[in-house]
């Protein structure tokens, strides 16, 4: 079957759009990006510096005095002496082409090593939540009623204080006019709220009269296009900063009549049971 899952339609920007994002909003842009594109990014640009200013500087080859006459590779080099403020001393300006060069290097250089600087510090600061969510959403009976459900767990080894879960229906309607909108239904959990999660966290929504989900079949759903969007907030006791993360369930992420596979095991002495989370999206046909 194939479905257009709105959630990830690419959207058509304007080129201001497309500017504003890569320049104007390059802070977030760098934030967002995962460590080796920035690593890779930083190595990229200050080699092409260097490669720029050691261009410039061998096009007047008499401006660097103490080069030992192997080509480019020396201007590069002291480039990077300059741009790094190394300057062992071997090599230095001797011309006033030269000076202006070793100037304006000597300024790049500041303004790119603080700028990297904070934008390192910012990445490393910046509080980011380890949670886990369960690959699947199930849908089964709990406590004899239709339920939806899914597990969710804290990797790291500390607490989320005041933990807040949300779940909502991002559905495409056709409206009796005619229009297509998109439609968003906040659906009721049986707890929403946690007052710390350490560990694990099974989140349901009754499937009653209340929800929007009673109203279709899962064939219904099967034709529908929509997405469960889950997101979770709280306080890291560690850093004392609010953290959030979100996850999203279209229906080939639903097990209709499944069960979770239990996390609570034991260890091989019998005893202290313990709860392991590489379970956490399993599941298994409920047979009951």
């Amino acid at each position: 079957m194939e479905k257009n899952n709105f959630m990830t339609t690419p959207v058509k920007r304007s080129s201001t759009s497309l500017f504003s994002n890569v320049f104007i909003d390059f802070y977030h842009l760098v934030v967002r990006t995962t460590w080796p594109r920035f690593l890779a990014s930083f190595v990229f640009v200050f080699l092409a510096i260097n490669f720029l200013f050691g261009f410039l500087y061998f096009i007047k080859d008499d401006s660097i005095a103490g080069l030992k006459g192997i080509g480019f590779l020396e201007y590069f080099f002291f480039s990077v002496q300059t741009l790094a403020t190394i300057g062992y001393g071997s090599m230095y300006p001797q011309t006033l082409y030269g000076h202006i060069l070793v100037t304006i290097e000597a300024m790049v250089g500041l303004l790119g090593v603080g700028m990297f600087a904070a934008l390192a510090f910012a990445r490393i600061s910046l509080p980011r939540s380890r949670v886990v969510f369960s690959k699947t959403a199930v849908v089964n009976t709990f406590e004899g009623q239709p339920a939806l459900m899914f597990r969710m767990a804290n990797e790291r080894k500390n607490r989320i204080i005041g933990a807040e879960v949300e779940l909502s229906l991002f559905m495409q309607e056709t409206t009796k006019d005619g229009y297509s909108m998109r439609r968003i239904y906040d659906l009721n959990l049986a707890r929403n709220h946690t007052p710390m999660l350490a560990l694990t966290w099974l989140v349901i929504h009754p499937i009653d009269e209340k929800s929007p989900l009673s109203k279709f079949s899962q064939g219904d759903l099967a034709k529908a296009d929509f997405a469960l969007v889950a997101t979770i907030k709280g306080l890291d006791e560690t850093v004392s900063q609010t953290i959030h993360s979100n996850h999203t369930y279209t229906f080939e992420d639903i097990r209709w009549n499944h069960r979770f596979v239990d996390l609570y095991r034991k260890n091989e002495s019998g005893m202290n049971d313990f709860i392991d989370q590489t379970l956490i999206h399993d599941t298994i046909l409920d047979t009951r």
